[in-house]
């Protein structure tokens, strides 16, 4: 039955697994157990009469929608067809006792759909934010998810924006060199210089246990360790930085087959050597991360080694005058007045909401804003949609490389790294790439908006 979804044939097994998964986490069977052993009892049979089947299929749905999407398969839009296929296929009839019926079953997958759709976009929304540098906001977005779900990812990327957020606390010198930290795919006012000290200590304590908390969920998800490591190498604990660094990450993501990963490792390695006055270690640790293609990994040998990083691409990326496009709308012209559609917008929190456009756009891309009601200001954020076809102002199109990505545009401003590629951020720009280092899609974004 998921074969017949083609392209999508995975992601239909998957919504089917983490439907089902999501049954026995949720605890839906227990008041059949408790009947069963209890039925002789009043309260057992009182509450063997009540039927709420429609909230546990409900909730599944939605929870191993989920699941699916932050798993890697994407969102699967066609849970009611699989249903129908599925009664179709095994005999079962429409009408069952206690439970819905085949009509009311797709009904409530197709709502559930667009619910779960809202909380994806509002779950990519804060990797956007992450990525932009707006770490306050994109830890609101991520906490508004944690509402909903609880999930390992959503745990580590609220400790990553923590971390990221305090590294805008320590001068250049402490930042040396570019941490791994990894992102699965984020306001302070001015503050004097022993308060910077207590704050950027406090949020990396406070990213610490989000990366508990997602470890808890899962002793094997490597990511999580190897972002523990990076900030207890912030905070000036090497020790302990190598211990979940080369033990808990590394054993990890040989468990799970991680490369990605393995790599990272050998970076955060390296700039352990390098904080302890060993070059040469540092030098064999970036240089053997290098070979696997890490792009980070070439970077800080870069430092390492004082050689000044893509300068020539630098100069040749200034020379752009045509601005960004995707369809054919800009940001400075969508900025003049910002559409959305209001029966698309969440209320994050207290004065920050998040807005997009209308479905029926999407040829000319996603629009997601994020705004600040109490201060008028917005930021937008335009995405490629799937499969687009057009190129950027620079003639980079889907399935470019890294090496022509920084060929047209320079060095990028930051790399995020995620456990399948990176993210590579500019002033205006944002590149998405996957596992092999070519793109996957960009997003055009202009901040502060008012």
């Amino acid at each position: 039955m998921c074969a017949a979804f083609g392209p999508q044939a995975d992601a239909a097994l998957a919504t089917l697994l983490g439907h089902e998964l999501s049954h026995y986490y949720e605890k839906h069977a227990w008041r059949r157990s408790f009947v069963a052993n209890y039925s002789d009892l009043n309260i057992g049979i009182r509450l063997d009469s009540l039927h709420d089947d429609v909230t546990n299929e409900t909730q599944a749905d939605y929870f191993g929608g989920f699941l699916t999407y932050s798993a890697g398969f994407g969102l699967f839009d066609k849970g009611a067809a699989l249903i129908d296929r599925l009664y179709t296929a095994y005999g079962i009839p429409e009408q069952i006792s206690g439970y819905p019926s085949l009509s009311d079953r797709k009904t409530l997958c197709l709502r559930t759909a667009k619910k779960l759709q809202r909380l994806v976009e509002v779950f990519d929304m804060a990797n956007l934010l992450t990525a932009a540098g707006k770490y306050g906001e994109a830890c609101q977005f991520y906490k508004y998810v944690l509402q909903e779900y609880q999930s390992r990812e959503i745990y580590n990327n609220v400790g990553v924006t923590a971390i990221l957020h305090a590294l805008t606390f320590f001068d250049h010198r402490q930042k040396k060199f570019h941490l791994p930290i990894e992102l699965d795919l984020e306001t302070a006012g001015t503050r004097g210089a022993a308060d910077s000290a207590t704050v950027h200590r406090r949020l990396l304590q406070e990213a610490i246990r989000h990366f508990d908390a997602a470890i808890s969920m899962d002793p094997d998800y490597a990511p999580a360790y190897l972002n523990k490591a990076c900030a207890y190498l912030l905070l000036g604990d090497a020790q302990r930085a190598e211990f979940y660094a080369d033990v808990e990450a590394r054993q990890a993501a040989l468990r799970r087959a991680q490369p990605k990963v393995q790599t990272d490792v050998a970076i955060l390695l390296g700039i352990l050597a390098a904080h302890r006055g060993d070059p040469a270690t540092a030098q064999r640790y970036f240089e053997a991360a290098a070979a696997e293609e890490n792009v980070l990994a070439r970077v800080n040998l870069n430092i390492l080694l004082d050689i000044p990083e893509g300068m020539a691409n630098v100069v040749s990326s200034r020379g752009a005058v045509l601005p960004e496009r995707i369809g054919n709308q800009t940001m400075a012209e969508i900025a003049q007045a910002p559409t959305f559609d209001d029966s698309r917008s969440v209320c994050i929190q207290k004065n920050l909401n998040f807005l997009q456009n209308a479905t029926d756009e999407s040829e000319n891309g996603r629009l997601f804003i994020s705004y600040l009601e109490d201060k008028f200001i917005y930021s937008l954020f335009l995405l490629t949609p799937p499969g687009y076809t057009g190129k950027t102002s620079k003639g980079i199109y889907r399935g470019a490389s890294y090496s022509g990505i920084e060929a047209a545009y320079g060095p990028p401003n930051s790399r995020i790294q995620t456990p399948q590629g990176q993210l590579l951020v500019y002033n205006d720009i944002i590149f998405v790439l996957g596992p092999d280092d070519n793109l996957e899609r960009w997003v055009l974004y202009l901040l502060d908006q008012g």
